[in-house]
């Protein structure tokens, strides 16, 4: 259980959401109220869409994606664009909901600008398809046909992103030139490989992460130099134990194979945030007591790649491992600002609010999460839990049966066991635990779960006692479906012995301060926001959010020209949650007075 719930879990905390898999607007869920003006999109915002591969080999798919996920890393760097990256999953719902998809796609990135293609690749010869389009009416505004050999592709990105950046902003200065980087190899046979292995880690599965491994050796035997090519190599090894694939090796030669290359990664370059990012995450399984290492290797992947939405997701997966709830909903934000459709984050949302018993909101987003991609498979698996919890059985058997037909995962056996020890069918129940003690698949937090369910508390906390104390227990110690067991001595000494243990690394519910009412602070990143919010916290009002407005033109605070990836960066190092927007002169008002409404509908009690 505690292995599937790790990577799969994945927009905005104050939207109101609907559990429908459309908006009233086209746009998918979290939906905005729709008493509110919404006001337009930054001028200078665009968001690239993933390019359609209209070659007859199919298998060129990888080089059409490879090709978006280049563009935009690009255009990143030109601090006067707000870049977003679109969700393949999210904007194929929208192809297939939305009316005009464009417009839709639009509204639900936020941007004024969407960049759509196509690749087609003949023998040698590559020829790719831009527009720019218009979000708001779905005009094309711009566009340009590139035909060039294929060994030309880098040439050919940096090309593309260079028009694109000049037909969103205007006249580059011959900094945001030079600022529009290289690839992170610029040897055009390794790029490719590199690309190839994009495309499979993408996938997920025990044969795409094993085809993702040999493209990206590929890359570096080509390109000795190619740190990130090697750190990804790690981060395929360290989705191997998270997901619980690759099973043909055992746990202990995954994480040394991904350790080692990760070494070799960062011996070639220091620099490397993907080997990092691979680090940080296999470090998580190397000490699941007490993930030595982990914190930092993360943040330092964070420091030298802040627009990296999977680096926010894994720093998001660890800090509510740890219990640093707030901080997690942070982490998560930051990544659905760089790419809003991203159901994970929605799921990684859902996670969090479950394991802090906030039951109504993790079905908002869970529901959410579904929305936009259907074919999630843990949304389901966690939503099935959850709706046991309420006593929804039928939900629950659904939801289940929809998590074993999309992974044929045998963990829908804990789903029966919970629905028949409701029902007083002990025998079956017993029948899917010992179903589970035989599949390799499952653990002994499954275990647990059942024995729960069928009021045999003392052979549970027989089970939990038997576990080496550690983050990883105390994690699962947190899980709602345990809380019958809260009030039992056994426990609670188990809770207070992991706690010691742990040194303070993880936040326990028991150690919290008793529930406050929570308050807003208008920040605006100067010394007087500081001197406000130690005067708040002295007061003893529970600050949990950041309110900052910033100029939609400039990306920058008004009152001091700070920009706003500032202000996202110091409510990060506060563990706070942020709602930053985007204004204008004649858009302001109605953006502040939207923003009190999300506030007041999310429970705060003042600004």
């Amino acid at each position: 259980m505690k292995r599937v719930a790790r990577i799969w879990l994945g927009c905005s905390l104050f939207w109101s959401l609907r559990l429908s898999a459309q908006c009233p607007d086209g746009s998918p869920p979290p939906c905005r109220p729709t008493s509110h003006i919404t006001p337009p999109p930054a001028p200078n915002s665009v968001a690239v869409l993933y390019f359609d591969n209209l070659s007859p080999d199919t298998s060129d798919a990888y080089l059409a994606d490879g090709i978006t996920e280049e563009i935009a890393s690009r255009l990143a760097d030109i601090r006067r664009l707000q870049v977003k990256q679109a969700s393949r999953e999210g904007v194929r719902r929208l192809r297939e909901t939305a009316p005009d998809y464009r417009i839709a796609a639009g509204r639900a990135l936020g941007v004024r600008y969407l960049v759509e293609g196509s690749l087609r690749r003949a023998g040698s010869r590559v020829r790719v398809v831009v527009r720019l389009i218009n979000g708001t009416n779905g005009f094309r505004t711009w566009g340009e046909t590139y035909d060039r050999a294929a060994q030309d592709l880098l040439v050919l990105e940096d090309d593309i992103a260079r028009q694109v950046a000049r037909a969103v902003a205007g006249r580059l200065s011959p900094a945001e030139a030079a600022a529009i980087a290289p690839g992170p190899s610029r040897n055009p046979e390794a790029h490719e490989h590199y690309l190839r292995g994009n495309f499979y880690l993408f996938q997920r599965t025990a044969p795409a992460l094993r085809r993702a491994i040999d493209e990206y050796e590929a890359a570096a035997r080509i390109d000795p130099g190619f740190g990130d090519a090697l750190g990804r190599i790690g981060y395929a090894y360290s989705l191997c134990l998270d997901l619980n694939l690759c099973r043909d090796l055992p746990h202990d030669s995954l994480l040394a194979r991904g350790l080692a290359v990760t070494d070799r990664a960062l011996r070639r370059d220091s620099a490397s945030a993907d080997a990092w990012l691979a680090r940080g995450a296999l470090l998580q399984d190397a000490d699941p007591r007490r993930y030595t290492g982990v914190e930092q290797a993360l943040e330092r992947a964070l420091a030298l790649a802040p627009r990296n939405a999977e680096a926010w997701h894994r720093y998001g997966l660890f800090l509510r491992s740890v219990g640093r709830d707030s901080a997690a909903t942070t982490a998560y934000h930051q990544a659905l600002d760089i790419e809003p459709l991203r159901t994970i984050e929605l799921n990684g949302l859902g996670a969090t609010a479950f394991w802090a018993h906030q039951f109504e909101a993790a079905a908002r987003w869970l529901d959410s999460a579904l929305a936009v991609d259907p074919g999630l498979p843990n949304a389901y698996y966690l939503r099935a839990r959850l709706r046991m919890l309420l006593g929804d059985t039928a939900g629950a058997r659904a939801d289940a049966e929809a998590y074993l037909r999309l992974t044929g995962n045998r963990l829908i056996e804990v789903i029966n066991a919970r629905i028949a020890a409701a029902r007083g069918d002990a025998a079956e129940a017993r029948r899917a635990l010992d179903q589970l003690r035989r599949d390799a698949q499952s653990d002994w937090e499954a275990h647990v779960v059942i024995l729960v369910a069928l009021h045999e508390y003392a052979d549970a906390l027989a089970i939990l006692e038997g576990v080496q104390p550690g983050l990883e227990l105390w994690a699962i110690l947190r899980d709602p479906e345990l809380d019958s067991l809260r009030s039992d001595p056994r426990f609670q000494r188990l809770v207070s012995r992991t706690d010691n243990h742990c040194g303070g690394l993880a936040v326990s519910r028991s150690d919290r301060p008793p529930v406050r009412l929570m308050y807003a602070l208008m920040w605006s990143g100067g010394k007087d926001s500081c001197l406000a919010l130690a005067r708040a916290r002295r007061q003893g009002l529970a600050v949990e959010t950041l309110v900052n407005f910033y100029d939609a033109a400039t990306g920058r605070v008004r009152f001091h020209a700070t920009r706003r990836e500032l202000i996202a960066a110091q409510a990060f190092a506060l563990g706070l949650r942020l709602i930053q927007e985007a204004t204008q002169p004649d858009t302001y008002e109605v953006v502040f007075r939207r923003t009190l409404t999300q506030l007041a509908t999310s429970g705060c009690r003042g600004v």
